[in-house]
């Protein structure tokens, strides 16, 4: 009996721990809400007050217009940035001169202070626009340091057996260097498509604009209303698609590292 449960629960070790994750987040979720109710002169809804407010969000429409609005800008941002970041980051790879040409125009975007950009761009351009082109400054350097990162860490030895196998520099970059560096990629848009939707959501909010649909624009009209439960409850709709893409994710890089 004890063998069969040890060998269950190495099988499914990932699946226990993760629920056993979610169950401690509940819990320190749980907590914090009566703690905040104990010693602050104001609330804050726990699991009991916030899930069925969610659970009836579900069959709203108008949320689900929301969601697919954050989507679109996240997955519109996301391609662009990828692509872009992505080609240049193969030149970064594979020379020294364009690497050093980018490095200043990479550290800058990196350490752009978002909200200021964010208010910005909503000055100069429509509010619609905001939120997707703050993502692409956010996913942009991501996705060109993790090519760029992959195709210098591919081994030395595969490239010197391209060159004895009379492979063009062409064919090395497409056929070798590319595909070697795929973990590093997708490392990169594990960490982007996250922290993307969590962007675009937090310029949704500051652009406050009532001609863009989205999960951050909810959030921003529950506030005016002083519903925190409902701030809470949008926000695991977040969560749950970030959660979503994460697993995606996971799953895809652990068939690649079968290849």
């Amino acid at each position: 009996m004890m063998k069969k449960t040890k060998a269950f629960f190495q099988k499914h070790a990932v699946v226990i721990y993760t629920v056993l994750g979610i169950g401690f987040v509940f819990l320190l979720w749980w907590l914090t809400s009566l703690i905040v109710k104990a010693t602050v002169l104001s609330t804050f809804p726990g699991p009991e007050d916030a899930i069925p407010l969610f659970i009836s969000l579900l069959g709203q429409q108008t949320t689900w217009l929301a969601v697919g609005g954050t989507l679109l800008r996240l997955v519109i941002s996301f391609a662009i940035a990828f692509v872009l970041g992505s080609l240049m980051g193969v030149i970064a790879g594979v020379s020294k001169g364009f690497a050093n040409f980018m490095r200043p125009l990479v550290v800058t975007l990196r350490t752009l202070p978002t909200a200021a950009v964010i208010l910005i761009l909503i000055v100069l351009l429509r509010p619609a626009f905001a939120p997707i082109i703050i993502v692409f400054l956010i996913i942009f350097p991501i996705s060109y340091e993790s090519m760029a990162t992959g195709i210098k860490n591919v081994n030395k030895e595969v490239r010197e057996a391209a060159k004895i196998d009379g492979a063009t520099r062409l064919q090395s970059i497409v056929r070798i260097k590319i595909p070697l560096s795929m973990p590093y990629v997708l490392l990169g848009v594990v960490s982007s498509l996250g922290l993307g939707m969590k962007i675009s959501i937090m310029s949704e909010i500051i652009a406050g604009s009532n001609r863009i649909s989205g999960l951050g624009r909810l959030i921003h009209l529950a506030y005016i209303e002083a519903d925190m439960t409902r701030i809470v409850a949008i926000s695991i709709f977040a969560v749950i698609l970030i959660g979503v893409i994460d697993l995606g994710m996971y799953f895809a890089k652990k068939k690649l590292k079968k290849h």
